[in-house]
């Protein structure tokens, strides 16, 4: 029965690792590597001082954390009942893992189950979680994509493939830290 329940786990976890690898840790080891130049009085004027890079020159992936924070705040503001949603259901892919881990081990301790049922809850934690972290990630894409046309706007990149990087780097990261944190102890 556990053994079943762990194959079951299995699949959405390792769906999930791929996912990671082809949409954000793929993108992020090339586009995120782009040396970008920037305008910082133009990033200012539309992002804000809170969101300001610390030099003009720099990896995509600085100017593209920088992106994502700016889409966050700003989907925070339009929506604020979806941000919410969308960080709860990060926090829940932060809490579940470790949580039913706990009480695994302490239901091993007690003799209630097996080695293998411990494993298997724990895994059937990770898969839900990352079923609700995944789930949910379609929104903060979104917000990101709102934030990219804002940032084509402003012409604050000379060239545009700076742009598509920066942009690309964000839609990235979105992908690499949507997933539950213990993912990132086994993929860096």
């Amino acid at each position: 029965m556990f053994r079943i329940l762990i194959l079951l786990a299995a699949l959405p976890i390792i769906a999930a690792f791929v996912a990671r690898w082809w949409f954000g840790m793929r993108i992020l080891s090339t586009a995120g590597r782009r040396q970008c130049s920037c305008d910082l009085s133009r990033w200012e004027k539309s992002f804000g001082k809170d969101n300001l890079p610390p030099s003009k020159n720099g990896d995509a992936r600085i100017y593209a954390a920088l992106l994502r924070k700016a889409a966050l705040a700003d989907w925070s503001t339009r929506d604020s009942k979806a941000a919410a949603a969308r960080e709860g259901s990060r926090r829940f892919g932060m809490a579940v893992p470790p949580l039913s881990l706990m009480i695994a081990i302490l239901a091993i301790i007690v003799g209630k189950i097996p080695v293998t049922g411990a494993i298997a809850i724990f895994l059937l934690a990770i898969a839900f979680s990352v079923i609700i972290s995944y789930l949910s990630i379609s929104p903060e894409l979104n917000a990101i994509l709102v934030t990219a046309r804002r940032l084509r706007d402003t012409g604050a990149f000379h060239r545009r493939d700076d742009e598509d990087a920066v942009i690309k780097a964000a839609s990235a990261l979105v992908w690499k830290e949507g997933a539950p944190p213990v993912f990132n102890l086994i993929q860096r």
